[in-house]
């Protein structure tokens, strides 16, 4: 796919890209929350829960979609969700990192999800208080604060 200047594509995760992914989650938690939280909180998140290991997990569940974007062979973004009751499905985090957003990944692999959860009516999400870009992007593609 190509967005403006920027073409990437997307792809399933697979369990040889959980050292690239790992790498690449610390970068985007890092670049999303500079100035939300202190630097040492920021730390102990990223090496607690954003291990090569932890990757390796969450890619081998098969009732899960990993979805990465990938751009001139480097993991960009990465979307994981989980199937809900009712045909609704959680959308666990979704990260691109600065470099990649505005390409149309986020909405790419929102829509990469729906097509891995065909039939779903719902999609839930969280997304951190104080975290307005992430706010701003959900509500440009039309979701709406529940509470």
């Amino acid at each position: 796919m190509v967005a403006g200047l920027m073409a990437f594509s997307i792809r399933d995760a697979r369990l040889a890209d959980a050292t690239a992914l790992s790498a690449m989650m610390r970068q985007s938690w890092r670049e999303s929350y500079r100035g939300l939280m202190p630097a040492h909180q920021l730390d102990e998140i990223c090496e607690m829960w954003l291990a090569p290991r932890n990757f390796k997990e969450r890619i081998a569940d098969k009732n899960a979609a990993n979805i990465l974007a990938i751009m001139d062979r480097k993991i960009v973004g990465h979307c994981y969700a989980l199937p809900r009751e009712n045909r609704s499905v959680l959308i666990g985090y979704l990260y691109v990192l600065e470099s990649a957003q505005g390409a149309g990944i986020g909405t790419t692999m929102l829509n990469a999800v729906l097509d891995v959860f065909p039939g779903t009516v719902h999609l839930e999400l969280a997304v951190l208080e104080k975290n307005q870009s992430a706010i701003g992007f959900y509500k440009h593609i039309g979701f709406f604060e529940a509470g």
